[in-house]
C-alpha cells in the first residue's frame, strides 16, 4: 500500500544513517570522529565501550518498544543493518539462480531464545563480560569494525598520504595504526560471518534465535501499543505479506504476526494488494461473527457470537421442524 511506503522509506533511511555513523565512529582516527558520530554508539541498547548500561537507555527503549514495536532492531541496530543487507544480497542470488527466494513462516524457537538469554545473565551474574559480548549485536560490529576495518583504515590512509607526498598533489597526515593479535581478529571476522550465514538465508533468524537483546524486546513488544495486523475480512492470503517477512512471524493460517519476533521493518505494509495489512494501533474486529458454542451445551448448533440463548433455540427448533417436514 502506498501510504505506508514514506514510513518504510523513513525506516529505511534512518538504519542506514545511523549505521553508517556507527561505522565511521569505530573505524575513523581522531577524536573529531567521536564528536561527529559519538551519538550512534549512545543510541545502542549497550553502548560499545561502556563500563554499565544506563538505566535511562534500558527505561528508554523499554518505553520505546511498548508502544512501537521493535523499531531499535530495524533502525538502530547496526548489525541489524549488516543482516538486512546480507539478506537482501542472499534473495538476490538465489532469484537469479532460480532458487526459492522468498522468506515462510516458521514457528518461534522460543527454547533457544531463552537458553541464549538464560546463558547471558548467568555470565554476567558471574562477571564474564567477555562471553556475552561477542553475541551482544552492537558490541559483535564494533569489534569487527575495530580489529578488522580500523586497520585497514589506516594502512589506506597511509598510503594516500605517501603518494601525496610522492606527487606533490595532495597533504595527508599520517596515522599510527595499531593491529590487535591474529586470534582477535580472526574471532571478530568468524563471529561476524557465523552471524551472517542465518541472515543470508532466513533474514533476522539470529535476532529472534541468539541475540539476548531482541528476546528482552521481544517480551515487550509482544504486547506493543502499535502493532502488525492483518485484516481477515480483507486478506485472500497470497501469502506476498509472508514473502517478504524477513522474521518469518507471519502466520497467514491464522492469520496472526508475532509481535515478540516482528522487527518492524515494514515490508509487509507495502506489497498487499489487497489493503488488509496495517500497522496500528487496534486489532480488526471481524464484521461477520465466528460461530460459538452455547456455555453449557454440548450437543446441537452453534450459535453465532452475539446472539441470545433464547432466539438460538427458536432457531434450532423452526430448523428441526423443517427437517421433520422433509423426511415424512
Amino acid at each position: 500500500m502506498k501510504r505506508y511506503l514514506p514510513l518504510r522509506r523513513t525506516r529505511i533511511v534512518v538504519s542506514v544513517l545511523t549505521a553508517l555513523s556507527f561505522t565511521l565512529l569505530w573505524v575513523g582516527y581522531g577524536e573529531v570522529w567521536a564528536k561527529i558520530f559519538g551519538w550512534s554508539n549512545r543510541m545502542q541498547f549497550v553502548a560499545v565501550g561502556a563500563v554499565a548500561v544506563p538505566v535511562t537507555t534500558l527505561v528508554f527503549w523499554f518505553v520505546v518498544t511498548s508502544v512501537f514495536g521493535r523499531v531499535y532492531c530495524s533502525g538502530i541496530c547496526p548489525m541489524g543493518t549488516c543482516f538486512d543487507a546480507v539478506g537482501r544480497l542472499g534473495r538476490q542470488q538465489r532469484r537469479l539462480s532460480g532458487g526459492v527466494y522468498s522468506y515462510r513462516y516458521s514457528k518461534p524457537l522460543t527454547r533457544w531464545r531463552y537458553v541464549s538469554l538464560a546463558m547471558v545473565c548467568v555470565l554476567l551474574s558471574g562477571g564474564v563480560v567477555s562471553l556475552p559480548l561477542l553475541i551482544e549485536p552492537a558490541n559483535m560490529y564494533a569489534s569487527f569494525l575495530r580489529n578488522v576495518v580500523h586497520p585497514l583504515w589506516g594502512y589506506g590512509n597511509n598510503a594516500a598520504a605517501r603518494l601525496g607526498v610522492a606527487t606533490g598533489s595532495w597533504t595527508v597526515n599520517y596515522v599510527s595504526v595499531a593491529v590487535g593479535g591474529m586470534f582477535a581478529v580472526a574471532l571478530s571476522f568468524l563471529t561476524l560471518f557465523a552471524a551472517c550465514i542465518p541472515a543470508w538465508l532466513y533474514g533476522r533468524s539470529y535476532c529472534n534465535t541468539v541475540c539476548p537483546v531482541g528476546t528482552l524486546l521481544g517480551f515487550v513488544s509482544r504486547q506493543s501499543l502499535w502493532r502488525i495486523d492483518i485484516d481477515t475480512d480483507l486478506c485472500v492470503n497470497c501469502g506476498r505479506c509472508s514473502d517478504v517477512c524477513k522474521a518469518s512471524c507471519i502466520d497467514l493460517c491464522d492469520h496472526v504476526v508475532d509481535g515478540s519476533r516482528c522487527v518492524n521493518c515494514f515490508n509487509c505494509l507495502t506489497v498487499c494488494p489487497n489493503d488488509a495489512i496495517h500497522y496500528r494501533r487496534w486489532r480488526k474486529q471481524l464484521s461477520i461473527p465466528m460461530l460459538q458454542r452455547i456455555p453449557g451445551q454440548k450437543t446441537g448448533i452453534a450459535a453465532p457470537a452475539g446472539m441470545s440463548a433464547a432466539l438460538h433455540e427458536t432457531n434450532k427448533k423452526i430448523s428441526d421442524n423443517e427437517t421433520i417436514s422433509r423426511t415424512s
